[in-house]
């Protein structure tokens, strides 16, 4: 049997680890790649990776390659039978360059808006979509710090903890008692009815708004383009034109849009200054979307209630940072993924290529009507 590449279009840690699994080996990239999700000991992390392919039975005879750049993608295509993308535009003209010996596209992930269906199908070229256990761990993960803020949980947790050193006789003797609220947790609220307004309605932030709808919130959302109406028809979502007029509306606002020099300190002082006193922040995306300055200033001077953070600027957070300082954060450590541990998605991906590998139809194969 000839050699099966299966090309990466674009530089990613997670491509990295497929890369490993398919090679046998880790590259110097994919070795980096390790090291930044796993630390320096990462000898059972290539074991479990590359026994993978076995698993899932991918045949003998595939290489990984991941692109670094489009040009290379461009360049290499031709030689491609398998084709993984997650942010990479795949138009009509790459595809035709890898037309004679594509089998296969897999969009890492559910949305594929970046991908031509419909010329993909004209080339005769199946792509199917992945729905991804990290998306999902991050729409609940954002729905857990919305039950955190709203029920003033880290308080409660930390007043509890100091029972130990309290200093008021009280003892686990005698009848039971009960004190309602004895942490006097104030501004205990209901998340249902509470609009739920998300900045960015892309892959993560559906599946927020998926978690968030489903507990009874109301769903508004703000991008540069408005999604399609069947979109918005599954949490019921309305699009608001401003992120000015979003966080003026939300009761928890969460950010869902990727970083970048288009979205560095998106989250400014003009903006937080327009959120309600009553209202939240979360973050989930990436620290550099909002502006840790004016997040101190805001949050120390109560103009919002609090925030909820799971990404930083910087990682792990400086002990010089600002924000450890206040008490009206929720603070997470970037696992809104959940954990790689499991490679989960790993699997998922390469069990998609082997079952075309053997002439079988891919699961989550975007048909016809879709």
């Amino acid at each position: 049997m000839d050699e099966q590449v299966v090309l990466f279009a674009e530089e990613d840690t997670a491509f990295r680890l497929m890369e490993t699994a398919i090679n046998g080996k880790a590259s110097p990239r994919a070795v980096e790649a390790l090291h930044y999700f796993f630390g320096e000991n990462i000898d059972s992390e290539v074991n479990s990776l590359t026994s993978i392919p076995s698993l899932v039975g991918l045949p003998a005879g595939f290489r990984g390659v991941v692109c670094e750049d489009e040009k290379e993608l461009s360049s290499l295509i031709p030689k491609a039978n398998f084709l993984v993308f997650e942010r990479t535009q795949i138009t009509y003209e790459l595809m035709k360059l890898g037309a004679k010996g594509l089998k296969f596209i897999q969009k890492f992930g559910n949305d594929y808006k970046n991908i031509d269906i419909a010329r993909a199908r004209k080339l005769g070229i199946p792509v199917a979509y992945l729905v991804r256990v990290s998306t999902i761990s991050a729409g609940e993960h954002v729905l857990a710090l919305i039950f955190a803020l709203s029920r003033g949980l880290m308080l409660a947790h930390e007043t509890a903890k100091n029972r130990r050193n309290a200093m008021d006789g009280l003892r686990s003797e005698g009848p039971p008692r009960t004190k309602f609220n004895w942490g006097q947790i104030k501004n205990i609220q209901l998340v249902q009815g509470k609009k739920f307004g998300l900045i960015g309605f892309g892959e993560n932030g559906l599946e927020a708004a998926l978690a968030a709808h489903r507990v009874g919130m109301n769903i508004l959302y703000y991008q540069r383009h408005r999604a399609s109406t069947d979109r918005e028809k599954m949490v019921d979502a309305r699009y608001v034109p401003s992120l000015e007029e979003l966080v003026q509306e939300a009761d928890f606002t969460s950010i869902h849009v990727p970083y970048g020099p288009a979205t560095e300190k998106m989250v400014n002082l003009g903006v937080l200054s327009k959120m309600k006193p009553s209202s939240y922040l979360i973050n989930t995306s990436r620290g550099g979307i909002v502006d840790e300055e004016a997040l101190y200033k805001v949050l120390s001077e109560d103009k919002i209630a609090g925030a909820a953070l799971d990404v930083y600027r910087w990682e792990p957070v400086p002990s010089d940072c600002p924000l450890l300082e206040l008490n009206n954060i929720v603070w997470a450590t970037h696992n809104a993924g959940g954990s790689l541990e499991g490679f989960e998605e790993i699997r998922d991906v390469l069990a998609n290529i082997a079952r075309v590998a053997r002439g079988e139809k891919p699961e989550f194969l975007i048909e016809q009507s879709q």
